[in-house]
């Protein structure tokens, strides 16, 4: 890729949408800023500019080319893009993670839930889902059996995602074999130690979680279901709909993620998900950073 066409990139909105993801240029660069202080001490600019390497890892993350088509188009080598993919990941999630995926006071909801929230669900804090990407089958046969998605009916890794009321991304788990129940991936991360009593969170009918949201003080609520009876009365049906109108959101947000960011589609590559530091793999890294840039654009929630 010629340095030109990153210019043209870097100076055109709608070319940065195409290439990144990022709505603007004014992001890219309000992304860059951020990233700068850090990038100087643990990245040398050699082949590439560290605005060019940014781009790249951002171009990666949108279309998931591989790693010599990189290489073919920046002009360096094949090792050179797998440096810097990984180095530009590990900044990105280690400086902003942690302040850009974050779960917002009650009071800062508040002040800013949409109408089709405060109508019917005033307390609700957020919205939950889980969703899976596909991944390569495992050499290992006891690895293909845990990767073993039924529902799916492939190899995939499952995260367990949560966004406010307006849309922003509250809550990304780490990454669980596709065999792990929901219940059991809510267990054992740390969404539960977030509620607090009052809490509302919206969910599928599947999300068997309402006890454990409970002992939070905390309340779960999810779209009516028939159980023994042959069908729901009327006041099941309305709640349900009401519920469907909001949860909605949560399908959107993971629509766009997907849409968004072809690495979010698969399949991952198997060497991504070994686990390093405290049991995060390196695909955990790039589903979080894959958050932080949904963040940084505007919600696709309406605010009314």
């Amino acid at each position: 890729m010629d340095k030109l066409k990153i210019e043209l990139a870097t100076g055109s909105d709608y070319w940065m949408k195409t290439y990144t993801s990022l709505n603007t240029c004014t992001l890219f660069e309000s992304l860059f800023r951020a990233l700068e202080p850090a990038v100087a001490n643990s990245i040398h600019a050699q082949a590439l500019s560290y605005r060019e390497q940014l781009f790249l890892t951002l171009l990666k993350l949108t279309h998931d080319m591989t790693e010599d088509d990189l290489a073919f188009r920046f002009k360096i080598s094949q090792s050179t893009v797998s440096r810097y993919f990984q180095k530009w990941i590990n900044i990105i999630d280690q400086r902003l993670s942690r302040r850009m995926i974050h779960w917002p006071s009650r009071d800062t909801l508040l002040l800013t839930t949409p109408i089709c929230f405060r109508t019917n669900f005033r307390n609700a804090v957020c919205v939950v889902d889980c969703f899976e990407v596909q991944t390569q089958i495992p050499h290992i046969p006891s690895q293909q059996c845990a990767t073993y998605s039924s529902y799916k009916s492939r190899n995939t890794i499952k995260y367990f995602i949560g966004a406010t009321p307006q849309g922003s991304i509250s809550f990304i788990s780490s990454g669980y074999v596709g065999r792990t129940s929901d219940k059991h991936i809510v267990q054992d991360s740390e969404f539960l130690s977030k509620l607090i009593p009052g809490d509302e969170v919206l969910a599928d009918k599947g999300f068997r979680i309402a006890e454990d949201v409970g002992l939070c003080g905390a309340k779960l609520t999810t779209p009516a279901f028939v159980k023994k009876k042959s069908q729901l009365t009327y006041r099941e049906t309305e709640h349900s709909r009401k519920v469907a109108n909001v949860r909605i959101h949560i399908e959107r947000i993971i629509g766009c993620l997907r849409m968004r960011f072809r690495m979010l589609v698969g399949p991952v590559n198997i060497s991504y998900l070994r686990c390093h530091v405290n049991n995060v793999s390196f695909y955990d890294q790039i589903v979080s950073v894959c958050c932080v840039l949904a963040n940084m654009n505007p919600s696709v929630v309406p605010s009314g």
